[in-house]
């Protein structure tokens, strides 16, 4: 579980405290749930917990797939294409994907490398349609493209931007998670680089700690905590009125915060 997670289960507790409400932190995945006594999906499936929110969603998701068979209230963190009756709270991913390409296209960088965590997550999916649409639409080869999947945490960023600076430096790098980001950082100030002179590096989820950074991570927001409260608002709604459950989606949008990486 990454910084952003922390910081959006953060403002997910604070709201449903509010309300009244537990929160319990499940370890289920969209492709296997857990059976432990203590997991909170566990608890769901046996009655002792009464709505869920999730994280992390597959076009393909067990957990989705169970609550909407037995009408169990709960609000997705992402999108769903397969049932029409889910309700969510989501970035506008592919915007920022695409904003992201158009502000490091917009500074003159045109090899830029695309680093995300798992291909299969819906969120990352979206992010890439809308960084290779920016390339389409200001006419740049896609040769110039570059998406490795897979990088799920600081020290597998570290190891990957490494193994590319032995081989060529990019123009920049847009990185999906702020937290990854130390990893790119550290091997490319270790390799002698500067950034953003050497290489541009530009992030998504404007984690607190990001504008500390040296130097100071530009990176794009989430608008977490509105989309946090919005996410407890919505399954509230459905616990007080299971009987009448209405399908609710809200998409954010991705907004652009000019530091000094690129």
């Amino acid at each position: 579980m990454g910084n952003f997670h922390n910081v959006f289960i953060r403002y997910l507790d604070s709201e449903a405290n509010r309300l009244g409400f537990k929160l319990i932190v499940s370890k289920s995945s969209a492709s296997k749930v857990e059976e432990n006594k203590h997991d909170g999906f566990y608890l769901l499936k046996n009655g002792f917990a009464d709505g869920a929110i999730i994280f992390d969603t597959r076009e393909i998701d067990l957990r989705i797939d169970y609550l909407v068979k037995r009408n169990i209230p709960f609000v997705i963190v992402g999108r769903d294409n397969i049932y029409d009756s889910t309700s969510f709270v989501n970035l506008d991913n592919i915007k920022a994907g695409y904003l992201g390409a158009e502000h490091l296209i917009s500074r003159g960088n045109r090899s830029i490398r695309f680093l995300l965590g798992d291909k299969k997550f819906t969120v990352n999916q979206d992010r890439v349609k809308g960084f290779i649409q920016a390339f389409d639409d200001y006419h740049i080869k896609r040769e110039s493209i570059y998406i490795d999947y897979g990088i799920m945490n600081p020290k597998i960023a570290y190891k990957k931007m490494k193994n590319i600076l032995e081989k060529e430096i990019p123009d920049a790098l847009f990185i999906s998670g702020d937290e990854r980001a130390i990893g790119a950082y550290h091997a490319i100030q270790e390799k002698g680089l500067n950034i953003p002179q050497d290489i541009a590096v530009l992030g998504i989820d404007n984690i607190p700690l990001s504008e500390y950074y040296y130097p100071a991570l530009t990176t794009i927001d989430q608008s977490v905590k509105e989309m946090a409260k919005t996410a407890i608002n919505i399954l509230n709604q459905q616990l007080k009125n299971p009987e009448n459950q209405k399908c609710q989606r809200s998409i954010f949008q991705p907004k652009l915060i000019i530091r000094n990486s690129t």
